[in-house]
């Protein structure tokens, strides 16, 4: 969190939250339940990744301004954990579409397997012998 707060480069944060526990019991401890406990994290980091605070100790000092959202769903099930892959399939897909991009076509992914194939056919050179080596391939 420390570079997500106080780094040079401001990282648009979503949080995802869930009003109940899983396995529907939860001990409560010093008047709270463990849920209670992540909930209220999630809440108080969204305040402080949005409003900061001021402090002379420039270790303590939290300029604030750092955008974020929050999807909150009633508990984590298959059924929310499928909408929620949904949603940010769907976000990549349209990012891709605003940006004039295919977010389909890894040519990342595809240069690691090309890669990968030369590590196991053991032609390799450079970077990729270093790391072949170090893991014994």
């Amino acid at each position: 969190y420390q570079l997500l707060h106080q780094g040079t480069d401001i990282v648009p944060l979503q949080f995802i939250g869930f009003k109940n526990s899983q396995i529907g019991t939860d001990v409560v401890i010093q008047d709270s339940t463990s849920q209670q406990k992540l909930c209220a994290n999630v809440a108080a980091q969204i305040v402080a990744f949005a409003c900061g605070k001021a402090d002379d100790d420039r270790n303590k000092n939290f300029e604030g301004g750092r955008p974020s959202s929050i999807i909150i769903g009633e508990e984590l099930n298959p059924k929310t954990l499928g909408a929620l892959l949904a949603h940010f399939e769907n976000k990549v897909m349209f990012q891709g579409f605003l940006w004039n991009i295919n977010s389909f076509d890894q040519e990342g992914v595809q240069l690691g397997k090309v890669l990968a194939k030369r590590v196991l056919a053991h032609d390799t050179d450079g970077a990729l012998k270093v790391y072949s080596d170090l893991l014994n391939i």
